[in-house]
């Protein structure tokens, strides 16, 4: 809370002369001259906070109070107190004050008044030549002021002139004060004018606490180095706050600037012309005291009379909206008492760079404090009521805070509810964010930074608005133009690298981007860039998915002839990319699916579908299968329909939807009479197999296994017979046959080790496992599963390994190892939760 306050000291009060009565006396007469002082001016002691600092009182007076009265009424009643005591008192019990007067934010925990406020107006009291003024003088009362409360309130009293400006130093604190002390220093006249040009704090301000005590220690740090502290980087895309962070913080530290404040809107991203660095210079000087007759013409003479002036000076210099480095160097003075704040959509590297700037770059705003922002202005009550659409305003807005400003004004007349329907469509979400005001025209402001790209990184920047996903890596943006000058864009906070080599921007900007597209780009344009994009990620996806299943689907496959990202070299970094990419694979499937690209629909859910049931991603799966069925429908495509039944089967089954997956192997099979295709007859009586494993229809589950297993030892697919013979082994081993079960496990084990198939490997060796553990060989089972885990942790397969964990589990338990088979069902359990599979709750179940 911002209070004003009063700090008294009574000079020599541990003198030695004075006894313990002595001392009491003293400070009983303090309290009831300070509080018939405050009366008497209308205060109301009894309205105040007093703490007790034993040699004197720090008093904390309400905002309500004229600060005019404190300089004006309270010294004199205090002074004609004193002196009336005085008169009649003895040498040990006489009486002089030392008063400070300050204002600030303070704070009150179990110590008392506690804040910085509090401690610069102590330091001001304890300041040398204060006290040694005051010390030589023969008055009862000296007064010294922040030049804060100088400037605001003593200035314009009858009492100016009685004040002198005194240097500060005492411990971090460098400043300068106004003292009044009797008899002992030149009163002055009217200073010299001091700059007061920031505009006013914004009242909305909410938030940004990182940022605030990043800017405050720049400055502590700052304090006594040479050179002038820059502060660039307020930095970020239009609305997101800059300007607001750097005026809220700027009047906080206003009294650490007695020599004032000096500002300028440069307009660097504006619907007016940017402001000549000649322009802001003769406002600067004017601000100075200089009168225009004497303001030279020339940009560089400009420059050198004022960093004349501002030498040695305290000021805060704020250079807001700048467009560029060369706009703002010859703003800058030359001196380390100055500090500058620049804000600026652009980076503006080079004054990082030459001239160390510090950096400081915005990001949208946290949900609290979006939500915080919305409730400031909208009011609490409105979001309680109301909780569903005021998250779904914020995810509209993007928290970014001009937005938000916006959607709060327009939240007046109607419903948080009526106004989220609204704003659903992106499409036209720049429309209902529109005020009519192009200050706060979200599409205007976006469209100034827009305007300054150059043509490549215009282009770039609005076909990114046809990218459906949440990110794009470097690879990706070659793809949609041939040269991708990212770094302009970064520069210009168009677009953040908030990850190595991956690149966002908030859904606004998409939203304006993809406007962009649709005016500035021919229909052909677009329609090429969209295929060289989906083009991209297939091939991407094709290439990772072999990395990570080079045998699928009965083949062991080639490694694809055609380039793609450099990264995807081994099976992590397959995995790794995969789960980059993840949202935007997905995000590409529907896009394709939208435009009518039915074949790349089909591939490219062909090449995710290994990653997306190894991470245990069940509803994603079925998704991207059910839109590549119904492109190869459109497309009459039989073989690549029954490809995509038999494994939209399986994909539902482990939904348990086990009548849908039944019709889906059904259709397939019929299909495939007409074709003849015995590699997919085999893939049917393997989907057939799990289907009915799922619903413990063993003896069903064993027909079909050997009906594939017959199959396969007459095709070429060394895989597929791998595959049977695992079927075969699994089902023979809950049946109760399992000798006959070990052996035709052994064989597959050795094929799979043979063709190099890891994913066939673990599920052979989980097989086995289960063997041993159905014959009571708990000891070899656990071998098995340990090895198997082993080989899904490498694969990154989330889903079997928690199958495994929890067999593995099952094993130590029967071992009589209870602590490790707890331990082991943690492990699954927290798997498990976290793909929010329904399987968790049982194994939770053994954990305790």
């Amino acid at each position: 809370m911002h209070r004003t306050i009063l700090a008294v000291d009574i000079e020599r009060f541990g003198d030695l002369a004075r006894s313990d009565r002595d001392r009491m006396l003293v400070r009983d007469v303090l309290y009831r001259t300070l509080s018939a002082a405050f009366d008497d001016a209308g205060v109301g002691w009894s309205a105040c906070d007093h703490e007790d600092r034993g040699d004197g009182v720090l008093v904390v007076i309400p905002s309500t109070v004229a600060k005019s009265v404190l300089v004006e009424s309270v010294p004199e009643s205090i002074e004609a107190g004193l002196l009336a005591h005085n008169s009649s008192a003895g040498p040990e019990r006489r009486i002089r004050l030392r008063m400070v007067l300050h204002a600030g934010e303070v704070h009150y925990d179990a110590h008392g008044v506690v804040g910085t406020a509090v401690n610069h107006a102590f330091r001001l009291l304890d300041a040398p030549p204060f006290k040694s003024a005051f010390a030589a003088s023969g008055g009862v009362l000296a007064v010294i002021t922040s030049s804060w409360f100088y400037e605001e309130v003593v200035w314009h009293s009858a009492v100016r002139a009685a004040y002198a400006r005194i240097p500060v130093s005492v411990k971090e604190t460098n400043t300068v004060a106004w003292a009044r002390v009797p008899g002992a220093l030149p009163t002055s006249g009217p200073p010299d004018p001091v700059p007061r040009q920031l505009p006013v704090r914004h009242r909305h301000f909410i938030g940004r606490r990182a940022e605030l005590d990043q800017l405050t220690a720049l400055l502590d740090a700052a304090t006594g180095e040479s050179g002038t502290v820059i502060i660039t980087a307020i930095a970020g895309t239009a609305g997101i706050g800059k300007t607001a962070l750097a005026m809220h913080w700027a009047h906080h530290v206003i009294d650490r600037f007695p020599d004032g404040q000096l500002h300028v809107n440069l307009r660097g991203f504006d619907s007016h012309a940017p402001v000549d660095p000649n322009q802001a210079l003769h406002g600067f000087l004017e601000g100075l005291g200089v009168v225009p007759a004497g303001i030279p013409s020339d940009l560089d003479a400009r420059a050198a009379l004022y960093r004349s002036l501002v030498a040695d000076r305290h000021l805060l210099i704020v250079l807001d909206n700048a467009a560029a480095a060369d706009q703002v160097r010859p703003l800058l003075p030359n001196t380390p008492t100055c500090l500058v704040i620049v804000t600026s959509r652009n980076r503006l590297d080079g004054l990082a760079v030459r001239e160390g700037a510090h950096r400081i770059a915005l990001d949208v705003l946290p949900d609290a404090d979006a939500r915080d922002l919305l409730a400031q202005r909208i009011s609490p009550n409105r979001l309680a009521a109301e909780p569903e659409a005021a998250s779904a305003l914020i995810d509209c807005c993007a928290r970014l805070p001009l937005a938000l400003s916006i959607v709060a004004a327009r939240a007046a007349d109607r419903s948080l509810a009526s106004l989220v329907r609204e704003l659903e469509d992106e499409r036209d979400r720049l429309d209902v964010l529109d005020l009519g005001d192009p200050e706060l025209d979200l599409r205007a402001v976006f469209s100034w930074s827009y305007q300054a790209l150059s043509p490549a990184a215009a282009r770039l920047f609005r076909l990114l608005g046809l990218h459906p996903g949440p990110d794009i890596d470097r690879h990706a943006c070659r793809a949609l133009v041939d040269r991708a000058p990212l770094t302009e864009l970064t520069a210009a906070n168009l677009l953040d690298e908030y990850r190595p080599n991956r690149f966002r921007c908030h859904d606004l900007l998409r939203a304006y981007a993809a406007e962009c597209a649709e005016r500035d780009e021919s229909s052909a344009g677009r329609h090429a860039a969209l295929q060289r994009m989906i083009d991209y990620y297939l091939r991407a996806a094709v290439l990772a998915d072999f990395r990570i299943m080079p045998c699928r689907d009965g083949v062991v496959r080639a490694e694809p002839d055609f380039p793609g990202p450099p990264a995807i070299d081994t099976m992590r970094a397959a995995m790794d990319w995969f789960t980059a990419e993840n949202d935007t694979l997905l995000a590409m499937i529907t896009l394709a699916d939208r435009q009518g690209f039915d074949a790349r629909v089909d591939q490219l859910a062909w090449a995710c579908d290994t990653f997306l049931g190894r991470t245990g991603q069940r509803h994603e799966r079925v998704a991207a299968n059910r839109l590549a069925l119904a492109a190869m429908r459109r497309c009459g495509d039989l073989s690549a329909q029954v490809r995509n039944l038999w494994s939209l089967s399986r994909a539902v089954a482990r939904l348990d939807r086990f009548a849908e997956a039944a019709r889906f192997l059904a259709e397939a099979s019929d299909l495939n009479r007409g074709l003849g295709d015995e590699l997919h007859q085999i893939a049917i009586h393997l989907a057939c197999v799990q289907l009915a494993d799922i619903q413990q229809r063993h003896t069903e589950a064993l027909h079909h296994a050997r009906s594939a297993l017959d199959l396969a030892r007459r095709s070429p697919s060394r895989m597929y017979l791998a595959d049977a013979l695992t079927a075969v082994s699994w089902d023979l081993a809950f049946l109760g046959s399992r000798a006959e079960a070990q052996a035709f496990c052994a064989q597959a084990l050795d094929i799979y080790s043979t063709i190099g198939h890891p994913e066939g490997l673990a599920y052979a060796l989980h097989v086995l496992g289960f063997i041993h553990q159905e014959s009571g060989h708990h000891t070899e089972a656990v071998r098995c599963y340990e090895r198997a885990i082993e080989i899904d942790r490498e694969l990154g397969s989330r889903y079997w390994e928690a199958v495994l964990l929890d067999r593995l589990g099952g094993a130590y338990d029967a071992l009589g190892d209870r602590h490790t088979a707890k331990l082991v069902w943690r492990q699954a359990f927290d798997i498990l939760d976290t793909l929010r599979h329904p399987d968790a709750e049982a194994v939770r179940d053994k954990c305790g």
